[in-house]
């Protein structure tokens, strides 16, 4: 891989990275942890989308990890869309004391096979705000 002027790219793999779930989950807080570990407890909702960058090692390999925080509310949904093209990972995120954010799964799997282009894209499932 080459970066800018065919200089070696800082990285071995770039992975795109996309959070959803209902809004209010926490994706936007899960994100900021990881990335920058910072917590706010006084997150504000993602308008439309957010994204964040964190570079990594795995082993002998360099990750840099494009991470795509989507909004979770219904009027976005449109917007959403968009993303999930060319994801490797979806991450979907509910809220452990909220159930319908665990109800609402189904529709957000049913995005994941509506809009991703990549059938080998990795998903993962993550219970959020188990210390409530």
């Amino acid at each position: 891989m080459h970066g800018r002027a065919g200089e070696p790219a800082s990285y071995d793999h770039l992975l795109k990275l996309l959070l959803i779930g209902d809004s209010g989950v926490g994706k936007s807080s899960i994100l900021l942890r990881f990335a920058e570990d910072v917590f706010n407890e006084k997150q504000l909702s993602t308008i439309g989308v957010d994204f964040k960058v964190k570079a990594m090692t795995v082993g002998d390999m360099r990750l840099k990890l494009a991470i795509w925080d989507t909004a979770g509310q219904e009027r976005f949904r449109t917007l959403t869309s968009s993303y999930y093209r060319g994801a490797q990972g979806i991450i979907m995120v509910y809220d452990v004391s909220n159930r319908q954010s665990f109800l609402n799964l189904q529709s957000w799997l049913d995005e994941i096979y509506r809009y991703s282009t990549n059938a080998d894209a990795v998903l993962m499932l993550v219970a959020n705000k188990v210390d409530k």
